[in-house]
Order: C-alpha cells, then sequence, then structure tokens
C-alpha cells in the first residue's frame, strides 16, 4: 500500500515537469462570438498589429491547411482578407492577393497596360500595372499600409453594384477600396468584404466571358473641350467606332475624390459606315470645388461590365445664361391665401428644380417651397405651382422664383408684388 502511494507521488512530480504547450494554446486564442471563431499564434498577432476588426473583419473559419498558387499550410479566412501563416519559410504572416483572385473569379482578371497621363493632378501612377490612384484612395492607401498592405492597383475607378447599390470601387492586388459617400470621414473609404466574396465563389465556376466585339470600341467626346469652363445643362456630343450595346452610353458626372453628380444613359444613332454619334444636353448637382469629371462608358447589359469608357476633365462655373419670367401673377394684382405662379426659364435649371419664396413688407421670409421643373435638359422649361402661404390681410408681399445650385449660387430670380390675404376693414398700409 505504502509502496503504491509513493509511485502516484512520482507520477504526479513527473507529469508537472511536462511543458503545458496545449494550455499555452488556449490561453493565447481571443474568440468572436459574433462568428464562433478565434484566432491564436502568429495570426493573431498579425491580425492584432495591422489593424484588427477595421482593416480584417471578424474570423469566418478556423485555421485550416490550404493550397494557395503553389504553397500549402495554415490557412485562416476573414471577412475582409485571407492570412496565410509562412513562418515554416521564415515569411511570416503574409496576406492573400483576394483583389485579383476576386476580379479572376468575376471572369474580368486584370490586365496590365502602359501607363498614360494622369487623369487629373494629383494622381500617383505605378508602372507596374500601368494604373493610377487619386484623390481618397490614394490617401487611404498611403496612410494605411500602402503596397505591403495592398499591393499595386489593378482596375481604375469603376462602378459596382454591392447590396443593391451602385458605389465607386477600386481594385488592388489585395483588397478592394469603396467609397460611401452617405458615411462622414474617415468611414466613407472602406475595404471590401473580399474574403466572404472569394471564399463563397471559390466553388463557383464563372461564366464564359462574353465573346469580343468583332470591332475594338473607342468613344471620342468633341465636346465639351478638355479643360473647358462648364456651367449646368452641358451639351455632351461626340462618336463611337461601332455602334454600343443597347445603342445607349452610361454617362457619370462625379468630382475627383469620387463622389458623384450625375449619372444616366444617352442615345447614340447608327451612321451608314457602322458608326454611331451623340448629341444631347446633360443636368447634373453643382460640385464644391471647380474640377469636373465626365465620363462615358458602354456598358455590357448581360454583366455590367465596362466595354469600352473615356474621360473627360473639366471646369465648373455657375452659368450666367439663366432667366427667369412670372407670367401669373402680375405685379400689382390682389391674391387670397392661395398663391398660383406660371413661367418659364431661358434654360433648363441648373439641377431640374427652382425655389419659390414669400416676402412680406419688412423684409421677413413667411413661405418657401422647392418644386421640379418639367422638361428636359435640352429645352426651355415652363412651370407653374399651386400653394397656400399665410393670410397677410391684404398686405403686399414679394413672390420671388430663384435657380439656386447645389452649392448656393444664385443663377437666377424673378419677382413680383402683389396683395395678399383677405383685406380688413380699413385700408392696410
Amino acid at each position: 500500500m505504502r509502496r503504491g502511494l509513493m509511485m502516484l507521488v512520482l507520477v504526479a512530480a513527473l507529469l508537472a515537469l511536462l511543458p503545458a504547450g496545449n494550455t499555452q494554446a488556449q490561453s493565447d486564442a481571443r474568440c468572436f462570438p459574433e462568428t464562433g471563431f478565434c484566432i491564436s499564434g502568429p495570426i493573431r498577432q498579425y491580425w492584432e498589429r495591422n489593424g484588427g476588426l477595421m482593416v480584417f473583419g471578424f474570423p469566418i473559419t478556423p485555421v485550416q491547411t490550404e493550397t494557395v498558387e503553389n504553397w500549402t499550410g495554415p490557412v485562416q479566412w476573414f471577412e475582409r482578407d485571407r492570412l496565410e501563416d509562412h513562418s515554416r519559410e521564415r515569411q511570416g504572416v503574409l496576406a492573400g492577393r483576394l483583389g485579383v483572385e476576386r476580379l479572376a473569379q468575376q471572369g474580368r482578371p486584370w490586365q496590365f497596360r502602359p501607363l498614360g497621363p494622369p487623369p487629373q493632378p494629383g494622381c500617383r501612377g505605378f508602372v507596374e500595372t500601368g494604373y493610377y490612384m487619386c484623390g481618397g484612395f490614394l490617401t487611404y492607401w498611403q496612410r494605411n499600409g500602402g503596397l505591403e498592405r495592398f499591393g499595386y492597383p489593378v482596375t481604375d475607378l469603376i462602378v459596382e453594384n454591392l447590396n443593391g447599390r451602385d458605389y465607386t470601387v477600386q481594385y488592388f492586388e489585395r483588397r478592394r477600396m469603396e467609397y460611401h459617400p452617405d458615411n462622414r470621414p474617415p468611414f466613407d473609404i472602406l475595404l471590401g468584404l473580399l474574403g466572404r466574396e472569394v471564399r463563397d465563389s471559390a466553388m463557383v465556376i464563372p461564366p464564359p466571358p462574353p465573346p469580343p466585339p468583332p470591332v475594338s470600341q473607342q468613344i471620342t467626346i468633341s465636346e465639351p473641350a478638355d479643360n473647358a469652363v462648364i456651367s449646368s445643362p452641358i451639351r455632351v456630343s461626340g462618336s463611337t467606332t461601332r455602334m454600343p450595346a443597347g445603342n445607349t452610353l452610361r454617362y457619370r458626372f462625379y468630382e475627383p475624390n469620387g463622389f458623384e453628380l450625375a449619372r444616366g444613359t444617352i442615345p447614340v444613332i447608327a451612321q451608314p459606315n457602322g458608326t454611331g454619334n451623340f448629341s444631347t444636353r446633360l443636368a447634373y448637382r453643382a460640385p464644391n470645388g471647380e474640377r469636373v469629371l465626365l465620363e462615358l462608358a458602354e456598358i455590357d447589359p448581360n454583366t455590367g461590365a465596362i466595354i469600352a469608357r473615356t474621360e473627360r476633365s473639366v471646369r465648373y462655373a455657375p452659368t450666367g445664361a439663366q432667366q427667369i419670367t412670372i407670367d401669373r401673377p402680375s405685379s400689382g394684382s390682389t391674391i387670397g391665401t392661395r398663391l398660383q405662379v406660371a413661367g418659364r426659364t431661358a434654360i433648363f435649371p441648373s439641377e431640374g428644380d427652382l425655389f419659390l419664396n414669400v416676402i412680406d413688407g419688412s423684409g421677413r421670409l413667411i413661405a418657401n417651397f422647392a418644386f421640379t421643373v418639367g422638361g428636359t435638359p435640352d429645352q426651355p422649361a415652363s412651370f407653374f405651382v399651386d400653394v397656400t402661404i399665410p393670410d397677410q390681410r391684404g398686405r403686399l408681399v414679394t413672390v420671388e422664383v430663384v435657380d439656386i445650385n447645389a452649392r448656393g449660387d444664385v443663377l437666377a430670380r424673378a419677382q413680383v408684388n402683389v396683395f395678399a390675404g383677405t383685406p380688413g376693414p380699413y385700408p392696410v398700409p
């Protein structure tokens, strides 16, 4: 009996001397109830040192052995990335090239091209791929890890539909940057959920790309000229080397930071030689600054991919050609509390709407309305608005119609003075 007790004590002592490898591995884990997965070891260290949740998102798999290109080893997937543990090769943890993988999954692998002239001042070009970064995307790239974190740009700025909405994005070797104009800086630029997208689509075979068009498409803008000073509406005209899909081109007006001012489609008219011509007037929202970019693109109707595109950089200035005429009511007439205003504009309103103000004799604004004007940007417009105003007891008021753009420039105004409301028993001064 005594000998048996001594053996138990000896075994316990030997067990206490063994390394506690499994216990350390468990205590090193950081788990996330949001997805039910944990991170540990070198991958956890890399995740925490390089931006954490904001950059990588939550883990969506455990660590598992996978083959990536010609390498096989420990891999863990996150919402925005795939981290590969190359410690065995003394390379540490590396991020996956999910940007180029996602483009390949969609049947539009990136292609090298010679580096052309910059699309606008302040951009940075990369001869390694032939693409530029500009504006907010360039700033985000520089401040958040640059080449090591994102790799080189492998697309221009493009528009993609994400969760039912169109966003301006740019792909890099490892990431996709997205511009979310509804968010306040610095959260207006976010990284795409490429980890989820690439992993969820890994087993899906993309459809074959559409056959190339028989003639290489080229879109030429003849009006407006490059760096021209423009207002809104503006005439846009030019030609295509062949008729585009659907006989239309997509247009976009946007600021250098990617903020979109307008988008839509314009018709292209077929010519006897198979080419196309277009000429139309387009209205857009006034930019915050001076520089405006106009993009015309042919879009594949089946995939939404850009087949061909061109861009024109111009400068915005408020128009001086607008004139507003109020035909009814006439100055000096008497109205009740119901105000009906009819009139016309020399050109289409800069952003498709006008403002109606009613001002009393002391200069106080007593009513204010905004109303949409019918018509098209290539024609003068007429307007009619029917509103109710506070009773002014027969006093003289000023009725004003104003064309104002989004940044507050007054483009034109017209006024008439009328007696408004129900007169009292005595003359009202």
